[in-house]
């Protein structure tokens, strides 16, 4: 890594590659290419949006709709409802406001784009849940890696932590769904509200009629009155988990082919590699929602659809993952005329599958896609952008700043930019060590010299194994080196000019005396 100046805002900035431009730089380029990146898709996805408008309205009409008031409600209507009625209310409760509310770092989005396979898993966000990637998660290269990573091969001092730690890893963006996705998803779920004071289906919705309800929201209650409300995934007025999941098996088999192991590193693979595909299907149970056990759960309600005269579905996508309740509601209401809301060409399409597999032939359409609300007036209208504030770190009176997320000043005087994000930042005496936030923990070494501070050296690590790892144990600073002991290693740093002077093995090297100050804490306990 080497000092250079940036060709844009002439500071100096850190890169180990050929570039000339520092990373704040680099990073307003880059977000300027994906502002043109995302008028280029929005262009492309109206254009495809008239397309299917334009095939819609040739094929809605072969149905022959109904307007909306011709519907006549009575007590004896069982409304169908999802997340297009919160939509139509302004409520901002489509998957991609989810995706919009966790932000672009989030873990948990980085997790769900990552560990999923479908297109775009925000269109269709609980079958996305079945698409599960399992070639970054249980390929044999990448359990190979975290193997080698968690030195089950090399390091002797290894054993079965090491080894269930690297399955956990390769898992890692499957646990964190699961132990991430409900709580964070639950939190977005209460914070939302209905935008708008217009009232769209007052002469559509019976307040003495029954509601299946799809959403997590209470509004089919507060907005028109119903009191009878099936809501079949849950409710976030109540604390119970709320139901949110693919259908059983639409995930697909968690283990592939058997194959003869050529040595022990490829049989300690396979192990690996079951092990994984087993956790991943645990995991995997808890983004499953078994439609039969929850209808059982709600068979008082379904029984009582016995005398149900009419259904209106509105705002439910009538997906495939939800037909089994559909199925259940024609069996139980089996002489019911039904009402279908049509949104749009792939509302169309699932209601024609539908009324074909279950062979309804008493029913109509009405449209939707012309219901409009007008919005809440909130605040000024001016939307308020939050400042990154600056990050101060003071030690022995000396003071270290990071502004803009990656531009380092120490003390006032010396200002570089780094490579990456900051973990932690040490100060010692004469000395300064930033852990960056990267794959390798790479630790960055200042010094300061007659002439002030400057930069040394970025301390060097090896493949797969960072400096600050499971296995490490102390860090010892004094005036002349930093000792990183490890288990049964010891790695010394010489702090004039940062180069590695010693990279020994030794049996417990944890329980050995050494000179210096145990500084273990600053670097792994203490982030900024």
């Amino acid at each position: 890594m080497e000092v250079k100046n940036c060709k844009t805002c002439g500071k100096q900035f850190l890169s180990e590659t050929d570039n000339s431009y520092c990373r704040i730089c680099n990073k307003k380029w880059y977000e300027k290419q994906e502002k043109i990146r995302e008028q280029a898709e929005n262009l492309k996805w109206q254009e495809q949006k008239e397309q299917e408008r334009k095939l819609f309205e040739a094929k809605v009409q072969t149905y022959k709709p109904i307007l909306m008031e011709s519907v006549n409600p009575s007590a004896h209507t069982l409304y169908i409802i999802g997340n297009g009625f919160d939509l139509m209310h302004r409520v901002p409760s489509s998957y991609y406001n989810f995706r919009d509310s966790l932000g672009k770092n989030n873990s948990l989005r980085y997790s769900l784009e990552t560990a999923l396979t479908a297109e775009d898993i925000w269109a269709d966000f609980e079958n996305a849940l079945g698409t599960l990637n399992l070639n970054l998660m249980g390929s044999r290269n990448i359990i190979d890696m975290w193997l080698d990573d968690f030195g089950v091969y090399g390091d002797e001092d290894s054993g079965a932590a090491e080894f269930y730690m690297a399955v956990e890893a390769a898992a890692a963006p499957m646990a964190n769904l699961v132990n991430n996705l409900q709580p964070t998803f639950r939190r977005w779920i209460e914070r939302l509200e209905v935008g708008t004071d217009d009232r769209p289906l007052n002469g559509l919705i019976h307040p003495q009629g029954k509601v299946l309800d799809f959403n997590y929201t209470e509004f089919i209650e507060t907005l028109y009155g119903v009191k009878e409300v099936c809501y079949i995934h849950g409710s976030r007025k109540k604390k119970k988990k709320l139901i949110l999941g693919h259908k059983p098996g639409a995930a697909g088999n968690f283990h592939q082919k058997n194959r003869k192991p050529q040595n022990y590193r490829q049989a300690m693979i396979d192990v690996a590699q079951d092990n994984v595909f087993d956790l991943i299907g645990q995991y995997d149970k808890d983004l499953t929602k078994d439609s039969q056990e929850i209808i059982k759960n709600n068979q008082a309600f379904f029984d009582g659809l016995a005398c149900t005269e009419q259904i209106v579905v509105i705002g439910h996508s009538i997906s495939l993952v939800d037909w089994d309740y559909f199925i259940e509601v024609n069996k139980k209401a089996s002489n019911a005329h039904w009402c279908f809301g049509i949104y749009g060409l792939n509302d169309l399409r699932n209601m024609a599958e539908l009324v074909k597999s279950l062979n309804i032939k008493n029913y109509d359409i009405f449209r939707t896609d012309s219901i409009w609300t007008k919005p809440k007036k909130v605040g000024n209208g001016k939307a308020s952008q939050r400042a990154l504030k600056p990050r101060i770190f003071q030690e022995d009176e000396i003071t270290v700043t990071i502004r803009q997320m990656y531009d380092l000043t120490i003390a006032d005087s010396y200002e570089i930019i780094l490579p990456n994000h900051a973990k932690s930042i040490v100060i010692y005496e004469h000395c300064i060590f930033v852990v960056m936030d990267d794959l390798d923990r790479n630790i960055i070494f200042f010094k300061r010299q007659a002439k002030g501070w400057t930069f040394v050296s970025v301390l060097e690590s090896f493949l797969h194994q960072s400096l600050i790892n499971r296995r490490l144990r102390h860090i010892f600073l004094n005036e002349d080196d930093i000792i990183f002991v490890y288990n049964n290693r010891v790695r010394k740093y010489d702090l004039n000019t940062g180069k590695l002077i010693a990279n020994q093995q030794m049996r417990d090297a944890r329980s050995k005396e050494y000179l210096g100050k145990d500084v273990m804490n600053k670097f792994v306990g203490r982030g900024i």
